[in-house]
């Protein structure tokens, strides 16, 4: 009887070791799974306890450490694909995660994207994103946070020490389907008693997730309150949940092998397709509208961004929150408050006005990415 009591204690034990999810690559700060780790924290999996460990459960302080603790585990290069990977053991039927950059050692983020919903669904998955273009080689800490959909409301961090390296000669020059490193948002933070909360069973919507996003975003009551910056991080962000501005695709779902983490068993990716990665155009001219409407200077709406007024991206603003004047556009789902729905929507024309893609060679990808972006 007590032996079957130890089996029945250590078993328990086990299952709160694997409770809930981490960071397996690129090895966080102090990871099991990080050599350089000095110090290595097996409670990884857990969510911050409050403000006091945000950023990073305060192992940013390893970055000082340049060739032991905060030693960098990768280079990535401005422009190129890349990929972090999720283990564990309790997914909390997924919820919506963001992975950043910081170059000044946690004061500040730069989101480079963000995923919403399904974020993770199983032990093992990897999730892509590209490196900004214009993104500053140098030193970075690279985060991942987690807002698990069911269970407690919490906040999950993950750091590591990486390198951006120098970029590739055909990515030297900001294209103008990019967005600029300095236009992108900071870092959202929640959950950690800064006047704001996530709400249960609901992916949360990030108020504003940049131009790179995977799922959809735009959905309304997933955060209650108003967030507060967290040690200069974050806030304000309003409650409404809906989107301010950025790309959305899909949520991918199927398997595809990672681009430098190591392969997981049974893990499958959550990678975003080609079309995940669109951003936004040259800024118009455009002027503010009434109300706390402004027109659209991207071709993006939702928020605060409206398309009526903005006729050189179109006049509808299409579920996926952007302009256009076709079918797709002005069809179902179209929000008639960022526009004039039905408003010269031609069903002769399948293309985003607002996509440009200066290389007459991407054909390819033009048609890829005009399957995503309305």
């Amino acid at each position: 009887m007590q032996y079957t009591a130890i089996l029945a204690a250590l078993a328990l034990g086990s299952t709160g070791a694997m409770a809930h999810m981490e960071m397996s690559f690129p090895p966080p700060l102090r990871s099991k799974y990080n050599t350089n780790a000095k110090n290595a924290d097996y409670s990884m999996t857990s969510p911050l306890s409050g403000a006091a460990q945000f950023p990073c459960k305060g192992y940013q302080t390893d970055m000082a450490d340049t060739s032991g603790a905060g030693a960098s585990v990768i280079t990535w290069a401005p422009g190129a694909k890349a990929n972090f990977t999720v283990v564990g053991g309790a997914t909390h039927s997924g919820g919506s995660c963001q992975a950043a950059l910081s170059y000044d050692t946690g004061k500040s983020f730069t989101v480079i994207q963000s995923y919403i919903g399904n974020c993770p669904m199983t032990s093992g998955q990897n999730f892509d994103f590209t490196i900004p273009s214009d993104a500053k080689t140098g030193s970075a800490l690279f985060a991942w946070t987690w807002f698990n959909k069911v269970g407690n409301r919490e906040i999950y961090m993950n750091c590591a020490s990486v390198t951006i390296g120098a970029a590739s000669k055909k990515r030297t020059i900001l294209s103008e389907r990019d967005t600029a490193f300095s236009a992108r948002p900071g870092l959202f933070v929640a959950n950690v008693d800064n006047g704001c909360t996530t709400v249960e069973g609901t992916d949360l919507s990030f108020p504003d997730p940049g131009p790179d996003v995977t799922g959809t975003a735009g959905a309304t009551g997933t955060l209650t309150g108003t967030c507060a910056a967290v040690n200069g991080v974050g806030g304000p962000s309003v409650s409404t949940g809906t989107k301010s501005g950025g790309s959305s695709s899909p949520a991918a779902s199927g398997s595809s092998a990672p681009s430098a983490s190591p392969a997981a068993s049974g893990g499958s990716s959550a990678s975003a397709p080609v079309a995940s990665s669109v951003a936004s155009a040259p800024a118009s001219s455009g002027t503010g509208t009434s109300g706390s409407l402004s027109v659209s200077s991207s071709g993006q709406c939702g928020g605060s961004q409206t398309c009526a007024g903005a006729p050189q991206f179109g006049a509808c603003c299409s579920k996926y929150s952007f302009c256009g004047d076709t079918a797709e556009h002005c069809g179902d789902g179209c929000q008639a408050g960022f526009g004039k729905c039905g408003s010269g929507a031609s069903s002769n024309s399948t293309t985003v006005k607002v996509r440009h893609l200066p290389n007459p060679n991407l054909g390819f990808l033009r048609g890829r990415r005009n399957r995503h972006v309305l």
